[in-house]
């Protein structure tokens, strides 16, 4: 009765700060599919995946690190850290990015990160746009996201990672210990006091407000531990993940490839060409570790004409498809979020529904305004897709 009592006072405690107008995760960034995926709780392990270059790491960032950002910003009781391993990218690339969708989002500036740093000779950024940059309004953000997520690139292995992943938590709260009893196994008589973390309450945060994340991106970019393989190496960084979700109440995020093979003639011809379970690259045990496995999916790459009632030649490039593989917590299993996604702006925006033909129409006309070609010299100034999208989308 007394894991009983204190598991009833945790549920009401939970049930409380909803009551209160408070929130027991970062919620997901999908008005409508939120009714099926509520959020993102504490000691969460998710599996991000796709094939190369749909997206997935953008992905990733806007619904783990822009969204939180915003969020946090509206709602400053809940607090999140960000331990960003970029294994892919470099840190100034990443804040670039950053700095992409928030010209995006506050001013509906649309430019790449290619552009922002004046790549082609024939088009420098507009000066006023770093002015943005540096202005007072836009301070708060990019300080909060400078405090909020910290870019780690020189911890590439796995051991590494959970090193600072501890070192990090050990210095924001403490383990709690409890002791038993242990029997010596050559003398029956003979017992002894061992001292060990308590696996019902293993940790205490200094903030239990504070939401800490882990990302890893990508499991494939992982360096080699001695005498371990690829697959081995990535196996050990999902079971330190699942110390750190369990221990330390992380939310771990491992971004993961499909495994090239996916990709070819014969996965084609049958249709095997959407992100699955079976289909990760390298290591396919990730899963089995995972409370959720989200997958992102573009059939404009593989020159589909229609999917799931969308006309993908109207979208091109600019729609992907997230669909939950793997959940064992809420029981969204294979359903399917459909998203406008403008990488420019790394930016994601639930679509209206496939038989919401006005709905759509807005966003093939504002599909046609991404498609004008730009001045020279000249930023691109557009209308929000949010704001096109919310008419008649909820």
């Amino acid at each position: 009765m007394g894991k009983l009592k204190s598991d009833i006072q945790r549920l009401r405690v939970r049930r409380q700060r909803v009551l209160d107008g408070k929130y027991n995760c970062i919620p997901f960034p999908f008005q409508r599919f939120r009714r099926l995926f509520p959020g993102i709780e504490q000691e969460k392990f998710l599996v991000i995946t796709a094939n190369q270059k749909i997206g997935k790491s953008k992905f990733t960032d806007y619904m783990l690190v822009y969204e939180p950002l915003f969020f946090s910003m509206e709602h400053p009781e809940l607090k999140v850290k960000i331990l960003y391993f970029t294994l892919e990218m470099s840190p100034s690339a990443k804040r670039d990015e950053f700095y992409c969708h928030l010209l995006y989002r506050l001013d509906n500036i649309r430019i790449s990160p290619t552009d922002l740093r004046s790549t082609d000779q024939e088009r420098p950024v507009d000066e006023k746009v770093l002015e943005l940059l540096e202005s007072e309004r836009y301070k708060p953000y990019i300080d909060k996201f400078n405090e909020m997520v910290e870019f780690i690139d020189e911890d590439k292995n796995p051991t590494g990672i959970n090193k600072r992943c501890r070192d990090y938590a050990l210095s924001h709260g403490h383990l709690n210990f409890k002791e038993v009893d242990v029997v010596d196994p050559l003398d029956d008589s003979k017992i002894t006091k061992r001292r060990v973390v308590d696996s019902d309450n293993p940790y205490t945060p200094d903030d239990p407000e504070e939401y800490r994340i882990v990302i890893v991106d990508n499991a494939s970019n992982l360096a080699l531990e001695s005498g371990m393989k690829k697959m081995e190496n990535i196996d050990k960084l999902a079971k330190y993940g699942i110390i750190l979700r369990n221990q330390l109440k992380y939310i771990f995020v491992l971004i993961q490839h499909q495994a090239q093979a996916q990709e070819g003639i014969e996965n084609q011809k049958l249709n095997k060409i959407k992100p699955s379970s079976d289909g990760l690259a390298d290591c396919k045990t990730t899963t089995r570790d995972a409370n959720f496995v989200l997958g992102l999916y573009s059939p404009y790459k593989y020159g589909l004409r229609e999917y799931e009632g969308y006309d993908i030649t109207k979208f091109g490039n600019f729609i992907r498809f997230m669909e939950v593989i793997e959940d064992r917590d809420y029981g969204a299993s294979n359903n399917i979020c459909p998203l406008f996604f403008d990488g420019a702006a790394s930016t994601f925006a639930e679509l209206p529904r496939a038989d919401d033909k006005e709905g759509l129409e807005r966003v093939y006309t504002y599909i046609q305004t991404l498609k004008q070609p730009k001045k020279k010299g000249v930023s691109f100034f557009i209308k929000s897709i949010k704001s096109l999208l919310n008419k008649k989308n909820g």
